[in-house]
């Protein structure tokens, strides 16, 4: 989600095939801070918010707008790495008492590329090859589920602690360029190609044991980012993305293992079921997307950009997803909203509002940028009162040293709502970006 990197949601114990199955268990969604598929990749853009879709000026250009692409004037090499950690705590409203923390973390290589400039006549830009890790789903969690305080302390405790493992994630290809084809107008795309998936490994303390389930997904499809940066005036950028939505082959597989007592004398019950193996053939719908941006340079040292992302997650769906439940046939549903699965609540669209500063500081040759940034993400989920909202705040900086290029950024996003359940429910979140772009030499 940046409050977390995942968009799933593993499903456990819903019942019923067709009629309304019971919504899925709050502990079983993977979700990340990042609730919108739209935000991309590297530390200056994320140091400045991510307002970067009027100012994508770098290799990172193709995650967030390709038009950008075009002002890449040397062959160059980047690499971007993120990691972060997220904390949510479930907190009783009447009571304050703490029921529950989830404690997540982990970190992945996030962007790679290689950019060439061309020439066609009077046109001028670039072509690159990226790799990005739009969603990551690896993390280590922790799920602590408190019921009453220690008597002797009278502080919360840990009644039941489960532990999940994830690695992988929705992993995309992407083939763009892009030009400059008049003094004020620049255009770009990219075409995109998603892969691979994850694998979560889940552990619960049951009354008589270890209840053991182990998932993977895979996923590949196709879609397409279309930019264009419009200048108006020298200092001044306009910026337009869309992403298209597409739709997603999935190939999904379940095993269980649960201690319980079985008519036959049985503790252990082993369980396992694939996609392949029901028959059915699993689609996910990811929604298309939209943002507008604008950036203003007044001075060559000063840069101020805004940006608004819709998401229209209110169309996302996952069709032909099974679960597989301790007893009984897998249950399989023909249509459930993505990434929520539950059909008991009407999924939101998400949006995302950005802005950001960033001020080179120059003295002699050596030039220090210090950026600033915030950003007000809408989730896709319901609380019991309206849409959840959380906020960010990022900072950054980098360094450049002969032909490499070195920034960080630090991103921390906090948010609070009240759960359908009448939790009242808590969420920080740290998150650390590096990435490095190394200029090489023009042939």
């Amino acid at each position: 989600m940046s409050l977390g990197a995942a968009l799933f949601c593993v499903a456990s114990s819903a019942t019923g095939q067709t009629p309304t199955p019971t919504p899925l268990p709050q502990d079983q969604l993977t979700l990340a801070n990042r609730a919108n598929v739209v935000q991309g990749s590297g530390a200056r853009a994320l140091g400045m918010g991510g307002a970067f879709l009027a100012r994508a000026d770098d290799a990172t250009a193709a995650s967030w707008n390709p038009a950008g692409l075009s002002y890449l004037r040397f062959p160059e090499l980047s690499f971007a790495y993120a990691g972060g950690n997220f904390v949510s705590r479930d907190t009783i409203a009447e009571t304050n008492q703490l029921a529950s923390e989830d404690h997540r973390h982990g970190h992945d290589p996030e962007f790679v590329a290689a950019t060439y400039p061309i020439h066609i006549g009077p046109v001028s830009g670039s072509a690159q090859l990226s790799y990005q890790r739009l969603i990551s789903f690896t993390v280590d969690r922790t799920i602590d589920e408190i019921f009453a305080a220690d008597p002797a302390t009278g502080q919360p405790a840990v009644s039941r602690r489960s532990s999940i493992v994830q690695r992988g994630g929705f992993d995309v290809v992407a083939l763009g360029t892009g030009l400059q084809v008049t003094r004020t107008l620049r255009l770009g795309a990219t075409l995109n190609r998603w892969f691979n998936g994850y694998d979560q490994t889940y552990d619960k303390p049951v009354e008589l044991g270890n209840s053991h389930q182990e998932f993977h997904y895979s996923l590949r499809g196709w879609n397409a980012n279309l930019g264009l940066i419009w200048t108006p005036a020298e200092m001044l950028n306009l910026g337009l993305v869309y992403k298209t939505g597409f739709s997603a082959d999935l190939d999904i597989s379940k095993f269980r293992s649960d201690p319980f007592a079985a008519p036959d004398g049985t503790v252990m019950r082993d369980r396992m079921a694939t996609s392949d193996d029901l028959g059915l053939d699993p689609k996910l719908e990811f929604p298309a997307s939209i943002g507008v941006g604008a950036s203003l340079r007044p001075r060559s040292a000063l840069t101020l950009s805004v940006d608004y992302t819709r998401s229209r997650w209110s169309e996302g769906v996952i069709r032909e997803f099974f679960d597989l439940p301790k007893t009984g046939a897998a249950n399989v549903f023909d249509v459930l909203p993505y990434p929520t699965l539950d059909p008991t609540q009407k999924q939101a669209d998400t949006e995302q509002i950005r802005a950001g500063v960033e001020y080179v500081f120059i003295h002699g040759r050596i030039k220090w940028p210090l950026r600033l940034g915030y950003f007000n993400d809408k989730q896709y989920y319901q609380a019991a009162k309206g849409v959840p909202r959380f906020d960010a705040f990022t900072v950054g900086t980098g360094i450049i040293a002969g032909p490499l290029l070195f920034d960080a950024a630090y991103v921390f996003e906090t948010g609070e709502y009240p759960d359908t359940g009448g939790q009242a429910v808590e969420v920080r979140s740290h998150r650390v970006i590096g990435s490095v772009i190394l200029h090489l030499p023009r042939r």
